[in-house]
């Protein structure tokens, strides 16, 4: 297994650039790198892929430099977001090709187990425009691994899947890139892909990277307002606060009182963020841990499957997210006066800053 680390680097790649990008991957970690379209996800793994050279920084595998090693010379796969297979050769040739330079020995061997162990052994003879999207991605990755490399970058690797060959491939492909023990940089703007395989995220904007660290910590404390709002942190409200006290802050949203746990000053301009899942609503107040109680008129009901996005207009509006049964048995609709609770250790305390800043 291969630590990944990138060191201050710089890149540009056409009209776009990476700005001072720096980062560890522990060996063996399952890394994902999180953000919206255009924010450089992928120029950052050609960078550690060696398609792309810094204008300053570095590019570390295992403590040694690599920074302007060939691409071929770094014992690193490249899982493709298009899978780049060959539509003229059978999947056992497109497989072969992973091996055409190197000089690794028993190739008819390794094919075969490859083919076996990503579950494709029965569909050597067949091309890959006559695959399923399934299907193409375990071929791409059996090419990718084929070459037994120490570090796999993979590049939203499930974006052309339906929904349900996306919940399926997910699961086969974190268990087997375990089987291997090798460490991945995994590219998605997909939150779920995210929460589900992550070891740990990074999230990106606008080519740097913003924010770093466990699923929870990064879906539960965002740094700032912009990833908050990109991880579904709905509810982002502007108070000031009033009150410090013992670990806990107190915060005036629109007419409103909000206990926090962090450390703030008095008279402090900040944003506030819930998540939605995290408030409870009922119809009146009743006896709980919740340092917060806000009363309100339910101004939208939304039906997302088996959830329902319901906004109460407590002087703002404050997103929950509840059942199709909590409607019914509440008699929910447009109008209902509620109590919406949630913890103080469910507020995510953010110092407000200057718009369109990371």
């Amino acid at each position: 297994m291969t630590a990944v680390t990138v060191e201050g680097a710089h890149a540009t790649l056409g009209d776009f650039k990476l700005r001072d990008i720096s980062l560890n991957v522990p060996s063996g970690e399952f890394f994902v790198i999180l953000g919206p379209s255009g924010a450089g996800k992928t120029v950052l793994l050609d960078l550690i892929a060696g398609f792309v050279y810094p204008r300053q920084g570095r590019v570390l595998l295992d403590d040694i430099d690599v920074t302007y090693l060939p691409t071929e010379k770094r014992s690193i796969g490249y899982m493709f977001q298009n899978y780049a297979l060959f539509p003229n050769m059978s999947v056992y040739k497109n497989i072969e090709f992973g091996l055409a330079y190197t000089k690794l020995p028993n190739r008819a061997q390794r094919i075969e187990e490859m083919m076996e162990l990503v579950g494709i052994n029965n569909l050597q003879d067949r091309t890959p425009t006559t695959l399923s999207g399934g299907e193409q991605q375990r071929v791409a990755l059996a090419r990718s691994l084929i070459v037994e490399p120490h570090v796999l970058l993979l590049d939203e690797p499930l974006s052309a899947l339906d929904a349900r060959s996306r919940d399926v491939i997910r699961e086969e492909l974190r268990d087997t890139i375990d089987q291997f023990g090798i460490t991945a940089l995994f590219v998605t703007h997909d939150q779920m892909d995210a929460r589900l395989l992550a070891d740990r995220i990074g999230i990106m904007y606008d080519g740097k990277l913003v924010q770093t660290g466990s699923v929870h910590q990064v879906y539960d404390t965002p740094k700032n307002e912009e990833v908050a709002a990109f991880v579904g942190m709905e509810n982002l409200v502007e108070g000031t606060v009033v009150a410090q006290e013992g670990g806990i802050v107190t915060v005036v949203v629109g007419g409103a009182t909000i206990e926090a746990v962090a450390n703030y000053e008095k008279d402090e301009r900040v944003t506030l963020g819930i998540r939605p899942e995290n408030v409870t609503l009922m119809l009146e107040p009743t006896a709980s841990s919740a340092r917060n109680t806000l009363r309100g008129t339910v101004s939208l009901i939304q039906n997302l499957g088996p959830l329902n996005k319901v906004v109460v207009d407590c002087g703002f509006p404050l997103a929950s997210y509840i059942t199709n049964l909590s409607i019914e048995r509440l008699h929910l609709e447009k109008g209902t006066e509620v109590t919406a609770s949630f913890k103080a250790s469910g507020v995510n305390v953010m110092r407000k800053r200057p718009h369109n800043t990371m």
